[in-house]
């Protein structure tokens, strides 16, 4: 009787400790569909300043980009790479200020060599995974600048977005980086159809989706949509004076802002809107100082340190993420992964200098995940 209690009450055990065992899954990695909570993998110093405009983690998590310099509001003076735990700093005389991460975790260099007399443009891609490199002539339009910056490029097609607008024409063009081919966009009547007057015509801002199917064209005066496939032309946002835009991962939508005013007097506070590129139509998501687009047509909505997720199907904003920090810490930077389970962002502290007698501004990045 003793025996057959006790084999039960092991059995019973068992069953208990695996169910306990099956819940904390939930807190791995367990790809896209992971729902457990963040944890701390790693915390980097940084060395002087964060650059304002360089702070990119590829879609997986797995790589994170940032730029150092040594002094407040100054030029990079080094350019950095985090891969799963390792930092490496890049070579600056190829990786100064026109190189960029991509989505999928390469790094993406526009390159010029003016000793050339033709031919002196070209893109090097970087895999700081494998330490490899690759490195594609622009021959087509070889004068064009082109940028690299991810709204400028589609990995999933190999191209990217370039301006080739001139004195009298508004001409945009897709090149093909591996084939070194050009689709031309001659768009000046039909921009100039939609926009009566356009104060600096040949300064605009490009976005290009993912599948390369959309090129919004940004000016103060307004976005425009052009779909490269059936060559129509249209409006998103007019006149509001912001063109800044967002895709969301999937390519259906565009995320525009419009400056919010606010009483708590809240710097870069925005109200942002989602555009679908079918229908045009247009819906209010939410107010915040940034957007993180992630899978799912879903966005990450940043209010300063909170994080909440908007969700276009069913119209509901749900807490994502608050990232706590202490009386003497101020937010500087957030990236959250496409995939939504891994977050990066870094903070400020006001430190004293014992030997010197002042106190001095320490950067912390840390890097969570689920």
């Amino acid at each position: 009787m003793n025996m057959k209690r006790n084999i039960f009450l092991l059995g019973l055990s068992i069953v208990l400790l695996l169910g306990l065992l099956g819940c904390g899954n939930n807190d791995s990695v367990s790809g896209k569909k992971s729902t457990g909570k963040f944890k701390e993998i790693d915390s980097i110093e940084v060395n002087g300043y964060l650059d304002i405009y360089t702070f990119y983690l590829s879609d997986d998590g797995s790589v994170l980009n940032w730029g150092e310099a040594d002094a407040s509001l100054s030029n990079i003076a080094r350019m950095m790479i985090w891969v799963d735990g390792e930092k490496e700093e890049l070579d600056f005389d190829t990786f100064a200020h026109f190189s960029t991460l991509q989505h999928s975790g390469n790094m993406f260099v526009s390159m010029s060599d003016y000793e050339k007399e033709e031919n002196h443009r070209s893109l090097l891609i970087y895999d700081p995974r494998t330490g490899e490199t690759e490195e594609f002539q622009k021959t087509v339009e070889g004068k064009d600048i082109f940028h690299v910056l991810p709204g400028y490029v589609s990995e999933e097609t190999g191209v990217i977005a370039v301006d080739g607008t001139d004195r009298e024409n508004l001409n945009f063009y897709l090149w093909d980086y591996k084939k070194d081919e050009l689709e031309m966009y001659k768009l000046t009547d039909d921009i100039n159809n939609l926009i009566d007057e356009i104060e600096e015509p040949y300064h605009p801002s490009l976005t290009l989706s993912r599948d390369a199917k959309s090129l919004y064209i940004s000016s103060e005066e307004g976005i425009l949509h052009y779909h490269t496939e059936t060559g129509e032309l249209n409006e998103i946002s007019m006149g509001n004076g912001n063109y800044s835009i967002e895709t969301t991962v999937d390519s259906q939508y565009a995320i525009t802002e419009e400056t919010k005013e606010n009483d708590e007097d809240i710097i870069g506070l925005y109200t942002y809107f989602m555009t679908d590129r079918d229908t045009f139509e247009s819906k209010e998501i939410g107010f915040g100082t940034n957007i993180h687009p992630i899978t799912g047509n879903k966005v990450v909505i940043q209010n300063e340190n909170e994080l909440n997720l908007y969700d276009p199907e069913t119209e509901e904003t749900t807490a994502f993420y608050n990232i706590k920090l202490g009386e003497e810490e101020k937010l500087k930077r957030v990236a959250i992964s496409s995939d939504g389970n891994t977050i990066a962002y870094a903070y400020e502290t006001k430190v004293k200098n014992k030997k010197e007698g002042k106190t001095e501004n320490k950067i912390t990045i840390k890097i969570i995940r689920r």
